[in-house]
């Protein structure tokens, strides 16, 4: 028959995608941050790669071929879901409790206009800001916060190196946590929120280091070399993320650039600790945040315990080569005194 070789490849790489996925998301959920190899995988972005099953659907519906359609259709939905972190719209009912609004934002090397940002943060209203990337290329801060600190008056301000932390409410205490074998931090301020104290972890976690550095360079590092010293920071991530949740009493809310994909190894195992990724909660489709003006990625995340999201979005605005991300959350009931903290909210 003449058309019995290409009806072939589409069978081929119809069954060769599918498998592809689910391998990938299989090996992605429980090695991505242990296998370097796997690890550049995952740097792969997904949504892009949503086009090969929609076009051999596209194909087989051209031949008639509708159980190939199903195939493909059912292939790219599972896909989007499952590898690219697609959250699908779903009536759900409204939390109760308290109301709180975060914003999240990679600055790209200091390069989101401070007025331009506060003007962003009075219109969604939110009550807490958390930024990366709060050097410019020169690795200098000062000019930055202080330029942040004029856009913003009557918000208290707190910074670690990169990361900044900025709210209207009380700040009761701020602090730096360090990661026990490598350079990286994650920035602690507790609130007074809704009569109760809330911790707030701002952190950015690196990318793979795929163009060796200066360093690489002086030092001698391989690409498997490069990727296992930055993966070594993500791996403890965890560890310190446990110990936070035992030190930490009340709801805590997890913030920043973690560069990570929405279904690996990471996000799995934060969500082991008891956190619950507020897009994955309340969001729709894939809030994607990077790059900015033509997003494909979502490394940017919001983590909660003992609150619920009530919605999240990426925001449209260009402020950087991130897009922002605001998450509307509600906080439990404070505890009454004497009272034990109101675990019960996921």
């Amino acid at each position: 028959m003449p058309h019995s070789a290409p009806l072939s490849h589409l069978r081929f790489w119809s069954l060769l995608f599918a498998a592809f996925a689910l391998a990938w998301g299989v090996l992605a959920r429980h090695w991505s941050e242990t296998w370097w190899w796997l690890a550049l995988l995952d740097q792969v972005p997904a949504v892009p790669l949503l086009a090969a099953p929609l076009l051999l659907a596209f194909l087989a519906a051209r031949r008639r071929k509708g159980g190939w359609v199903i195939w493909n259709l059912g292939a790219a939905l599972a896909f989007a879901v499952f590898q690219a972190g697609a959250v699908l719209p779903r009536a759900e009912p409204l939390p109760g409790g308290s109301p709180l609004t975060l914003l999240t934002l990679n600055t790209g090397f200091a390069s989101a206009p401070p007025a331009a940002l506060a003007a962003l943060v009075a219109r969604e209203r939110a009550d807490v800001v958390t930024l990366q990337e709060g050097l410019d290329r020169a690795g200098q801060a000062r000019a930055y916060e202080a330029a942040l600190r004029r856009a913003f008056p009557g918000w208290t301000v707190v910074r670690h190196d990169e990361l900044l932390t900025l709210t209207r409410l009380p700040l009761l205490g701020s602090r730096t946590v360090t990661f026990p074998n490598t350079p990286h931090s994650v920035l602690l301020a507790r609130l007074r929120a809704a009569g109760q104290e809330v911790t707030v972890v701002n952190t950015h976690l690196p990318t793979l280091g795929l163009r060796p550095g200066a360093s690489d360079r002086a030092l001698g590092r391989t690409l498997p070399q490069r990727v296992e010293h930055q993966l070594a920071a993500r791996r403890e991530f965890p560890g310190v993320m446990s110990r936070l949740l035992g030190q930490e009493s009340g709801p805590l809310l997890l913030a920043g650039d973690l560069n990570a994909p929405p279904r690996g190894q990471l996000h799995r195992e934060l969500g082991a600790l008891g956190l619950r990724d507020a897009f994955s909660q309340a969001g729709h489709w894939f809030g994607l945040t990077h790059h900015a003006r033509a997003p494909y990625a979502r490394p940017d995340y919001v983590w909660l315990r003992g609150a619920q999201a009530e919605d999240v979005q990426a925001l449209p605005d260009f402020l950087s080569d991130h897009r922002a991300l605001v998450v509307r959350l509600r906080l439990p009931p404070a505890p009454e005194d004497g009272a034990l903290p109101d675990e019960a909210l996921p």
